[in-house]
C-alpha cells in the first residue's frame, strides 16, 4: 500500500507558509464587507451588556418586560468592544482575520489526519471556498473554530492520549455555552460517529462468526476499538455540566428546547429543508465523499460523521455550514485513505508541480491578482446596504419624529438596524424571541407579524401601533 511521502521537512514548511500565505490573501477577496442585520443587534447588545451586565429582559422592542436569554452574550461584548475601537471597519478586519484563524485551524487539522500534504491543501481549498458564503459578523464564526477544535482535540487525544486534549475539549464547550449557545448541542453530536464506531467494534467483536452483513463491514471500513472512548465519554458527560457555567440561567439547556417549540423555525430561511439550489458545491463534495466511500475502503467514523451532518443539511439548511465545514475534514481523510488504497501517489506529483518556480509564480500572480480584484469591489460597497435597509427613512424617523413615544410596526428583516439607531421596535432577527415558549406571553408576538397581511386592523389596533 502506497504510503504518504516523507518529504523533506524544510519543503513542507515552506510550502506550509506559502499555501496559508496565499489563503489569507484569498480570505480578503471572499469576506463580504456588508453586513447582516444580526451584526446590527450583536452591536447593540454588545454594549448594553457592557455597560449594564445582563438583567434576562429585552431592552429594544417596545412590549413591555419581554424577556431574553442573551444566546450569545459573551461575542456581543466582543463585538461591541471591537466596534468601539475603529466602528464598523474594525469588525469587518475582525471578521476577516477570524476567518483566517478558522482556515489556519482547517489546514492543521487536515494534515494531523491525513498527513499528506496535497489532500490536506485540497480539502483546506475546498473548504475555504464552501464555508465564505457563511462568513459574516456573527457568532457562528466563532462557532466554527471551535468545531474545528473538537474534532482536532478528539483526534488527538485517541492517538496520543494526553490529558491537555480533554482539557481542550471541556474549555471549547465552556466557550460554546457563552459565545452561542444556540450551537452548543452540535459539540455533542461531533463525538457520536466516534462513539458509533466503538459500539459497532464491540459488536463485531462479539459476534463469533461472521455473516454477509459483518464480512461486507469488515471489509469495507477500517473501524478501531479504541479504549480512549471510554475517557471521552466521561469528558462527553462532564461537558454538560458546563452549562451551568454562564450569567445566562438554564439557558444551555432550554434554548434548543423552547426554539423547538416556537413556530419561527417554519417561516425563516436558514431553518427550512434543503434545496439544490442552496449550496450545489458543498452538495457535489458531500456525494463525491459518499463515492470514495463506496469505492474504497475508509474509517467508518467518517462514514457515520458525513452521513449524519448530510442528513442534518436536508432537515436544515442552517445546518449546510457544518458540513461544508466538517464534512470537507471528513473528505479529506477519505480522499487520502483512496489514494493509498489505489497507490496513487498523488503527494509526490503535487509537491514536484507546486515546486516549480514556473507553475507556483504564475499560481502566485493568479490568486493575487484575483484576490486583488475580489478585494477591490468589496472596499467599493458600503457597509450597509441601502438596498436592503431603511437607511435613509431611519435617518428621516430620527430627525422628524419624537421616537421615545413611537410605536413602530417593522420589517422583521429592517428590526436589527432600526435598534441599533436606538429605534423601538416590533420585531427584529431576534426571532425566537418574539415567540411564546420564550416570551411567556399568552400571545404570539411572531404569529402576529407572520399574519398581519391579513389581520393588520387587529394587530395594528391591538399593540397600539
Amino acid at each position: 500500500m502506497y504510503n504518504s511521502l516523507k518529504i523533506d521537512s524544510k519543503k513542507a514548511k515552506k510550502f506550509s507558509i506559502i499555501f496559508l500565505i496565499l489563503s489569507f490573501i484569498f480570505a480578503l477577496g471572499l469576506v463580504k464587507k456588508a453586513f447582516q442585520n444580526d451584526t446590527f443587534y450583536t452591536i447593540k447588545i454588545g454594549e448594553l451588556i457592557i455597560n449594564h451586565g445582563i438583567d434576562m429582559l429585552d431592552h429594544f422592542s417596545f412590549h413591555n418586560a419581554l424577556a431574553y436569554t442573551y444566546p450569545h452574550w459573551l461575542y456581543d461584548s466582543f463585538i461591541y468592544l471591537v466596534y468601539k475601537i475603529g466602528g464598523y471597519t474594525s469588525i469587518y478586519i475582525s471578521t476577516i482575520l477570524l476567518f483566517y484563524i478558522l482556515i489556519t485551524i482547517v489546514y492543521k487539522t487536515n494534515l494531523t489526519l491525513c498527513k499528506n500534504l496535497f489532500t490536506a491543501t485540497f480539502a483546506t481549498f475546498i473548504c475555504e471556498l464552501a464555508i465564505a458564503s457563511f462568513i459574516t459578523a456573527r457568532a457562528q464564526l466563532v462557532s466554527f473554530i471551535l468545531f474545528v477544535l473538537v474534532i482536532y482535540f478528539i483526534e488527538m487525544f485517541l492517538k496520543k492520549k494526553k490529558k491537555k486534549y480533554l482539557f481542550g475539549l471541556l474549555l471549547v464547550s465552556l466557550i460554546l455555552c457563552n459565545i452561542h449557545v444556540a450551537v452548543w448541542p452540535f459539540y455533542f453530536i461531533l463525538y457520536l460517529p466516534y462513539f458509533a464506531e466503538y459500539l459497532t467494534a464491540i459488536i463485531l467483536n462479539k459476534i463469533k462468526k461472521d455473516n454477509k452483513i459483518t464480512k461486507f463491514i469488515k471489509n469495507k471500513f477500517i473501524i478501531e476499538k479504541n479504549d480512549g472512548i471510554k475517557v471521552l465519554f466521561i469528558i462527553f458527560i462532564l461537558s454538560i455540566l458546563t452549562g451551568l457555567l454562564t450569567p445566562i440561567g438554564n439557558t444551555p439547556y432550554t434554548y434548543i428546547i423552547k426554539t423547538m417549540q416556537g413556530n419561527s423555525t417554519s417561516y425563516i430561511n436558514e431553518h427550512q429543508m434543503l434545496s439544490w439550489a442552496e449550496s450545489p458545491f458543498t452538495i457535489i463534495i458531500a456525494i463525491e465523499t459518499l463515492f470514495l466511500v463506496a469505492i474504497s475502503k475508509t474509517k467508518i467514523r467518517d462514514f457515520f460523521m458525513i452521513s449524519g451532518l448530510i442528513l442534518m443539511s436536508i432537515i436544515s439548511i442552517r445546518h449546510l455550514s457544518f458540513l461544508a465545514l466538517i464534512g470537507t475534514i471528513c473528505f479529506a481523510r477519505v480522499f487520502t485513505l483512496f489514494l493509498n488504497n489505489y497507490n496513487i501517489p498523488m503527494e509526490e506529483k503535487f509537491i514536484n508541480i507546486v515546486s516549480n518556480k514556473k507553475v507556483l509564480i504564475p499560481l502566485i500572480v493568479i490568486i493575487v491578482s484575483l484576490s486583488a480584484y475580489l478585494f477591490t469591489n468589496q472596499l467599493k460597497k458600503d457597509y450597509i446596504d441601502k438596498t436592503l435597509y431603511p437607511v435613509d427613512a431611519t435617518t428621516y424617523i430620527k430627525k422628524n419624529i419624537d421616537t421615545t413615544n413611537m410605536r413602530l410596526f417593522n420589517d422583521y428583516n429592517f428590526g436589527s438596524y432600526l435598534l441599533l439607531n436606538d429605534i423601538k421596535v416590533f420585531i427584529d432577527s431576534r426571532a425566537d424571541l418574539y415567540t411564546k415558549p420564550f416570551s411567556s406571553y399568552k400571545y404570539d408576538i411572531f404569529d402576529d407579524y407572520t399574519y398581519v397581511v391579513n389581520q393588520y386592523n387587529q394587530t395594528f389596533d391591538f399593540y397600539n401601533i
